[in-house]
């Protein structure tokens, strides 16, 4: 077999073929080929069947590429039916073959998908008049099957907990049910009551090959582990500088666990680098290097090189945007595609501001994995909710918020107020005074307090609004309600909608205008933004989060808001969390192929407020001789750095470390606040409300003590 299209640790992956090998492959390494070839090897070197190879991943397009390259290695062979998938996928094939070993269940049980198991989760405690949250208990049911530790602090959900999650594991084994979590768990299950049948498995997968191994979770590692127990013969790729998703449940201890486990493992680092410039490399590498406990690799690209990353110093988020898109008009006229071009953030709520700047600049873009700030749903109820304040006969908005959150007008009472509208040819809203039927009560409830909102619109800033709407419509009350993680994206995105209503009073604070009529302009252009304006078409600039972006590369990266409380994100309160932001960085970085920007910004209108902005931590790790530094008016200044690079503090300059109870302290997002007890490097400190108590890291960078 010719392997002659493969560097000396690539060859060395693919025909190392007996026990344990675990391949560390850094970014746009290869791993993929290896991976490929390295089964095509086994199947055409070694003469082994391919129904004796199991190779596992974490996509379906993952799994098809896969079979695809082996099929086109060995000249196309047949894959159809390899064991090549997905970990569930897997385990799907097994269970629809063997659950019968299992008690309580039969080969042709159901899969249930997460908006099923909601389902079940809400109509429990629906019937059992449970108060507590549905989708909290479900992810605690979820979380709980990952083998994940967590403790419920209020005794109330806890008792909750233990009630619905055994009539919830019950309804599913009388109606032969099986969730996502359910297909691992049964599957060990399955391996370890029937041992028999274990033992037919691990007989079978001689080979077994795992992509992605620093994103596999505790599950997973245990079902490779028995898999692999009787020939030994177990492939593993991933790369810890990349493992960013442990609010998914992955385990970067399973690269040391494994290291343990396999203490004659063969060890293989792929460094050389087929995706970069060596420029774009450096900055990675040193980036990355400040991450403690992880197995040394310094990346590098034979021949590839380019102009040095530039970081780019603006005073405002309107200047950092126009800066990008200046960028991306250069490039383009020079004959770049507007999708070479990529602009990642660590929050989707940036967005918001280059959505703005491209519109503006008729450039195309789409939001990759995700929908455009203006799309987003919270941010279209709200927008509703402002139209039928100004514009009440807007029927397409009334019938949009009027039920939303839940205030008991379901179909038949709005198809009985239509009836009322018809037949006096007024609007929804107006036709509420005429109607008498089910469901009045509650519609003249809503409409007294839309009127109560407008009034209040005559005498508030104009951003102030929407607070007003989010308490006096519960709608923040019913986001509360759903999962936490869901909240804060989307509370932060509602947040971010002030900012375009406090940038449009401030276009207009000198035309004497009231909050009316600037609101109205506002849903004016609101109303401009076409479907066309999402750009559909392929040749688009994207946007994108770094998680979104894994796995994707891009000829020209803009890595944007580069700032402490965004990037490394204000969630990030451990020594563990901020060294998985600083693999996220790397990440971003590394999607780079020709050209890399980083920004930041000095003030940013936030939320509705323009506060001052810290750069990230992140930037005073990177070497000064790795990147150019520009400032606001995109030349070069060669007094910048005596005027830009105080700002951009490194850990040790920015934080403090003697913190002791009572001390206060300012915190870049949160204000001022108290500490009230140290645990360790753990600080608990007391803000002002809404922020509360926080636990943070007490030499986070963002934290600074008061004198």
């Amino acid at each position: 077999m010719d392997l002659s299209g493969l560097n000396e640790p690539q060859k060395a992956a693919v025909t190392q073929t007996s026990g344990a090998v675990m391949v560390m492959a850094g970014a746009g390494s290869g791993k993929t080929k290896v991976l490929t070839t390295r089964i095509a090897y086994i199947i055409d070197e070694l003469g082994v069947s391919k129904d004796s190879i199991l190779a596992l991943t974490f996509t379906n397009k993952a799994a098809n590429e896969m079979k695809v390259r082996i099929s086109n290695i060995l000249g196309g062979i047949d894959t159809k039916n390899m064991w090549v998938s997905t970990f569930h996928s897997f385990c799907v094939r097994i269970l629809r073959k063997e659950i019968g070993h299992l008690e309580n269940y039969t080969n042709s049980f159901n899969i249930i998908d997460e908006e099923d198991a909601q389902k079940i989760v809400k109509d429990i405690c629906k019937n059992e008049c449970i108060d507590s949250k549905p989708k909290e208990l479900r992810h605690l049911i979820s979380k709980s099957k990952n083998f994940e530790a967590f403790s419920i602090d209020d005794p109330f959900l806890n008792q909750d907990y233990d009630t619905v999650s055994r009539l919830y594991e019950e309804y599913k084994i009388k109606n032969n049910l099986l969730d996502f979590d359910d297909l691992i768990i049964k599957t060990i299950e399955l391996f370890k009551e029937a041992p028999e049948v274990l033992y037919r498995y691990q007989y079978k997968f001689e080979y077994i090959l795992v992509d992605e191994f620093q994103d596999t979770n505790a599950l997973q590692y245990v079902l490779i582990r028995m898999l692999a127990a009787l020939h030994n013969n177990i492939f593993v790729v991933g790369d810890d500088f990349q493992s960013i998703y442990s609010f998914r449940g992955a385990k970067i201890e399973n690269i040391h666990k494994f290291r343990r486990d396999y203490k004659d493992h063969k060890m293989i680092l792929l460094e050389e680098n087929y995706r970069s410039t060596n420029e774009i490399l450096n900055l990675a590498n040193c980036i990355i290097d400040k991450n403690p406990n992880q197995i040394k690799k310094v990346m590098y690209s034979h021949g590839k090189t380019g102009d040095k990353p530039i970081l780019y110093d603006a005073d405002t988020a309107f200047g950092e945007a126009s800066f990008v898109v200046e960028q991306i008009k250069k490039l383009h006229d020079k004959g770049d595609s507007y999708s070479d071009f990529a602009i990642m953030y660590r929050a989707n709520y940036i967005s918001r501001g280059f959505e703005d700047v491209l519109l503006r600049e008729h450039i195309p873009y789409r939001i990759f994995g995700g929908l455009s700030f203006f799309a987003r749903k919270e941010i279209k109820d709200m927008t509703a909710y402002l139209r039928v304040l100004v514009h009440p006969d807007d029927n397409f908005s009334f019938l949009r918020i009027v039920n939303e959150p839940k205030r008991k007008i379901g179909d038949k009472v709005i198809e009985s107020l239509t009836s009322v509208s018809n037949e006096y040819n007024k609007s929804l809203f107006d036709s509420i005074d005429l109607y008498s039927g089910s469901g009045s009560i509650e519609l003249k409830k809503f409409k007294i307090m839309m009127t109560s909102i407008k009034e209040s619109l005559a005498n508030c800033k104009l951003p102030d609004i929407i607070d007003i709407l989010l308490k006096e419509t519960s709608y923040e009350d019913m986001l509360k309600k759903g999962d936490s993680d869901e909240y804060q994206d989307r509370i932060s995105n509602i947040k971010e909608f002030k900012s375009v209503l406090k940038e449009t009073e401030l276009d207009h604070e000198d035309e004497g205008l009231t909050n009316e009529e600037i609101l109205d302009i506002l849903l004016s252009d609101l109303a401009l933004r076409s479907e066309n304006d999402d750009a559909k078409e392929s040749d688009s600039v994207i946007l994108t989060t770094y998680h979104q972006a894994k796995g994707l590369e891009f000829k020209n990266v803009f890595m944007v808001a580069m700032e402490d409380g965004i990037f490394p994100s204000q969630n990030s309160v451990t020594k563990e969390d901020v060294e998985e932001e600083r693999r996220i960085c790397y990440v971003g970085i590394t999607r780079a192929k020709d050209r890399l920007f980083i920004s930041h910004v000095g003030r940013r209108f936030l939320f509705g407020f323009t506060q001052q902005m810290m750069p990230s931590c992140f930037l005073g790790e990177m070497k000064r001789e790795f990147y150019n530094l520009y400032g606001e008016y995109k030349t070069p200044k060669k007094d910048i750095e005596s005027k830009a690079i105080p700002n951009v503090l490194s850990a040790k300059d920015a934080v403090t470390s003697d913190l002791k109870v009572g001390d206060k302290v300012n915190h870049k997002t949160f204000g001022d606040g108290k500490v009230i007890s140290i645990n360790g490097k753990i600080a608990e400190i007391a803000f002002a409300l809404p922020t509360g108590i926080k636990k943070m890291l007490s030499t986070h960078p963002s934290l600074t003590k008061i004198n």
